[in-house]
């Protein structure tokens, strides 16, 4: 009885992350600290639920040492990045916050 209760959990858990995670052509928001990508000269950051968003096209750059509010639409792009969800058309605005070190 309790492995089937166990069982559900898992998978109701599998079922609300597949719904949360973001799909072609839909729009995110992250409010976050840009940092450095595996790769030289890659962009990314967190999302709130433990996504990473590749943000290496944003035109201008974002800075490393603010946090920002940035808006992209995803891709399924494949990128040298090797990281994260790679978003195009990104707009972004520095907040006054700090990124912790």
């Amino acid at each position: 009885m309790r492995s089937g209760a166990i069982a559900a959990a898992l998978v109701g858990a599998a079922m609300a992350s597949a719904l949360a995670a973001p799909k072609p052509g839909d729009t995110v928001a992250v409010t976050a600290c840009v940092r450095p990508g595996i790769e030289a000269a890659c962009l990314i950051v967190d999302g709130a639920d433990g996504a990473v968003f590749n943000v290496t096209s944003a035109k201008p750059k974002p800075p490393l040492d603010v946090m920002v509010r940035l808006r992209g639409t995803v891709t399924e792009k494949v990128s040298a990045c090797n990281q994260g969800v790679v978003l195009d058309h990104i707009s972004w605005t520095a907040t006054r916050q700090k990124c912790p070190n």
